[in-house]
């Protein structure tokens, strides 16, 4: 057997190992997202018959599933990729879907359900709008606004969320939408913090809050009285995590809070202040039935999984997952956690994470995450993992403007986007050569890691023998006027307003240094990231004679929701770094 036809093999079992995800549950069934016929699907257990079933396939988003209700509520993307979303209702009892005929398919960007209304955020008109709805009638625009808001969570009453309302872009501020008089309120404890992920129960809303010390914290607003409280927990296990950031929470049936913590790339959960026992990893989103919980779990090593624990006993097991197979698992090295020093003293967090397929020191990836607020955690990665057992080191580093880390490192990035993120990324590869991980670096990135590669090649040309960039931003201002009012915003955020920035942080405007051959892979109908700037891109790299590859990708848009369009990306990506750190 080749070395090609191997590594085909390889990346085609890491791509196709299917993954669960828990939604919730709904009478006697536990409600679960899955790809594993390829596309992302929603099923469900039996706890009856012990038994899974599908629902319903080619699902976008999901809102929350409700106990009591057999209705399960959805979006679709009816747009080959553009993210143009359609709502839909399914009976879990029967499998009959209804769609909400009058809704013109928008980009949703939050979507819940507590049982007997329906709402939503999405892109409308003149900015973003609120609707609202019961299964099987229509759905009414009740609200809009020129900021983005997110919706949250809803109760009988109101509809609760957050967003950056009073257009401080380094500031959240929760939101009351009071169902009653059709009121919308703004809230912040203190003005200038970070305000998010509100759940309400009885009137009293759980959240997440920089308001008082600069880091993260819980706290309770009184939706009516505005009167601040702690959560009061009866267990104190969460103490000796030092949490950094929040996954998720909500409210128990009977009124007590669990959470799920972040610190170092880890994640764990707490029910009532206890720890909810889980093997080394990453926690995204839980459910209880009685003294059950389940789990969606994952690590660089497994593929994320419906995890089940026991909480009277602390038993825990894989209720439904993939596991890999040894062959994958024997050319997973050494995963590290680091922090290294960036050029203005600030400690980089990092995951370092070695192949046994590679020499030391070795070809390695500096791998740069999308958001840019999101992270490299200790959870499952089809890209990393695609290039680890592909025979490449793998440096994935938090740059400033990660979550994980607290609201203060998260907003450095902030009105300063390609300049100190993008040289905590240059800095990793320099401390993969002088620690002797690298023989050779290439940047690789996806998104904003797309754009972060881009910009790293012509702005270091000599540090990188290679480039992958999947779906990248080449010039800011005229992906600022393709963009639609939620990305417009977005933009607006990010750059806190300095338009003036938009074309010093463009990779086009400095396109004559790029001296590392590119591999350029884009989706045909990327609505966040436009194809268009792109194809002008290229077409400089020919008139400059650069040496690159371009690879579109027919059909699909920005979000990746099949295998079979992880595959058509990863596969080039592959193929090109191998021939160029050879």
């Amino acid at each position: 057997m080749s070395n090609l036809t191997e590594i085909l093999k390889m990346l085609e079992e890491v791509v196709r190992a299917p993954l669960y995800s828990v939604v919730g549950i709904s009478g006697d069934k536990l409600v679960f997202m899955t790809n594993e016929e390829g596309v992302e699907s929603l099923w469900y257990y039996d706890f009856t018959r012990r038994k899974t079933e599908k629902l319903c396939k080619d699902i976008y988003g999901v809102a929350s599933v409700v106990k009591d209700s057999p209705y399960i509520i959805f979006t679709r993307d009816v747009s080959k990729g553009r993210e143009l979303q359609q709502v839909f209702v399914i009976n879990i009892n029967n499998k009959k879907e209804f769609k909400f005929e009058n809704f013109t398919p928008k980009r949703i960007f939050s979507i819940d359900y507590n049982g007997e209304l329906i709402a939503l955020s999405a892109v409308s008109e003149k900015g973003i709008g609120l609707w609202i709805g019961k299964p099987f009638s229509e759905l009414e625009k009740v609200y809009e606004t020129d900021k983005i808001m997110i919706v949250y969570d809803l109760s009988k009453d109101y509809v609760v969320g957050y967003g950056v309302l009073k257009g401080n872009p380094k500031s959240y501020e929760l939101f009351f939408f009071n169902l009653n008089t059709n009121e919308f309120e703004t809230y912040t404890p203190k003005e200038g913090s970070v305000n998010k992920m509100p759940v309400i129960h009885n009137h009293k809303v759980l959240f997440v809050t920089s308001a008082f010390n600069g880091k993260n914290m819980l706290k309770i607003v009184d939706v009516e009285t505005k009167e601040l409280s702690d959560p009061k927990f009866t267990y104190s296990d969460y103490t000796k995590y030092n949490i950094a950031d929040y996954v998720s929470l909500d409210w128990t049936e009977d009124g007590k809070a669990w959470f799920i913590g972040k610190f170092n790339g880890m994640a764990k959960a707490f029910i009532d202040g206890k720890e909810v026992p889980t093997p080394e990893g990453f926690v995204s989103y839980l459910t209880i039935r009685d003294n059950m919980v389940y789990i969606t779990y994952s690590s660089f090593k497994r593929p994320h999984c419906i995890y089940e624990v026991n909480l009277k006993t602390g038993e825990g097991k894989v209720l439904l997952g993939h596991k890999l197979s040894e062959k994958i698992i024997s050319r997973i090295g050494d995963i590290k956690f680091i922090k290294y020093k960036s050029f203005d003293g600030l400690e980089i967090p990092a995951f370092i994470i070695e192949s046994k397929a590679a020499r030391k020191p070795g070809p390695t990836v500096i791998y740069v995450h999308g958001g840019p607020w999101a992270e490299v955690a200790n959870s499952w990665s089809t890209f990393i993992t695609s290039l680890v057992v592909s025979g490449f080191h793998v440096v994935a580093p938090n740059f400033r403007g990660s979550t994980g880390y607290g609201e203060e490192f998260r907003k450095l990035d902030i009105g300063d986007p390609g300049g100190g993120d993008l040289q905590d990324v240059v800095y990793a590869a320099k401390w993969a050569l002088k620690e002797k991980l690298a023989s050779k670096v290439a940047i690789m990135g996806y998104s904003y890691g797309g754009y972060m590669t881009y910009l790293a090649t012509v702005k270091y040309p000599d540090l990188w023998s290679a480039g992958v960039a999947g779906a990248g931003i080449v010039d800011w201002e005229e992906m600022y006027e393709l963009s639609d009012n939620l990305f417009k915003q977005f933009i607006n955020v990010l750059f806190a307003n300095k338009k003036e920035l938009l074309k010093d942080r463009s990779p086009i405007t400095y396109i004559e240094n790029l001296k590392a051959p590119i591999c350029i892979i884009h989706p045909q109908n990327d609505t966040r990231t436009p194809l268009k700037p792109v194809l002008k891109y290229i077409s400089k790299l020919l008139e400059l004679g650069k040496c690159f590859e371009v690879h579109i990708i027919p059909d699909i848009g920005h979000a990746i929701t099949k295998m079979e369009d992880a595959l058509n990306i990863l596969l080039p990506a592959i193929l090109f770094l191998k021939k160029r750190l050879k």
